[in-house]
């Protein structure tokens, strides 16, 4: 039963993703040996903690508040001009929530097991976080012109690092398949 789950896990790595890591393997392992990624491992278990234990909190906060929301956790402030009711808004916090406990949990379980596979609801869901966090930058540069906050630029900073860690962590333990 093992070897059939082992060689059921290899399916994907050996005829998707092995090749594609092959044929870009010496640069990846040029980006993935710079100095700032060279603790990735542990800061992607560490990122993979503190993930789990803000994501749940914040679930536990938005449910002990109930159907609707208290005003200092809304997206913008209270605003005449919602286009969402608050229990929509809430509604998309916890399902939002729930993934992110979700693919972190998967990325400490892909940490402590040294497992590739778990690592790739990370590796997939967050690069659309970040493009999403992208747009909506470039949107609001349009509408209220370039005003570059600093610490939507740090937070994507970290974003865009917290991914090149996984990424590095992630193809680190696939070599170890022998890809």
């Amino acid at each position: 039963m093992h070897q059939s789950f082992e060689k059921n896990m290899k399916i994907p790595f050996y005829t998707v993703i092995g090749p594609m890591l092959r044929k870009y393997k010496l640069t990846i392992n040029h980006v993935c040996v710079h100095p700032l990624l060279t603790f990735a491992p542990i800061y992607v278990g560490v990122l993979g903690v503190l993930g789990v234990v803000l994501s749940a909190f914040d679930i536990y906060r938005i449910v002990k508040y109930g159907s609707v929301l208290p005003s200092y956790m809304w997206k913008g402030g209270p605003s005449k001009e919602k286009f969402t009711t608050s229990e929509a808004e809430r509604n998309c916090k916890l399902v939002s929530l729930v993934l992110s406990v979700e693919y972190y949990l998967l990325l400490l379980l892909g940490f402590f097991t040294n497992s590739s596979i778990f690592y790739m609801p990370f590796l997939v869901l967050y690069p659309l976080i970040i493009f999403l966090d992208i747009i909506v930058f470039i949107t609001s540069m349009f509408v209220d012109g370039f005003n570059l906050p600093k610490k939507a630029l740090i937070m994507t900073m970290f974003m865009i690092y917290n991914w090149s860690s996984a990424a590095c962590t992630f193809a680190r333990s696939m070599s170890c398949c022998g890809l």
